[in-house]
């Protein structure tokens, strides 16, 4: 069984010439997503790790609640 938590990731990047705005991606160890989870136009490195993280929590008390659903 694949740990959740350490499989999934916030990778950040740095796009554009000028003014250069930084983009955080959830990623996936074990396998690709099949969609892309992504959001950019932040003005430093912290802050798309910031925002990226928080969005990968959502992300995964939502699969959480998913999973718990199609058990019933």
């Amino acid at each position: 069984m694949i740990d959740r938590l350490h499989d999934y990731y916030v990778f950040t990047s740095r796009r554009g010439d000028y003014p250069k705005r930084w983009s955080w991606e959830i990623r996936r160890k074990s396998k690709p997503l099949g969609v892309k989870l992504a959001a950019d136009g932040f003005q430093s490195d912290v802050a798309a790790q910031f925002a990226g993280k928080r969005a990968l929590e959502d992300f995964l008390c939502e699969l959480s609640k998913e999973e718990k659903h199609q058990r019933k």
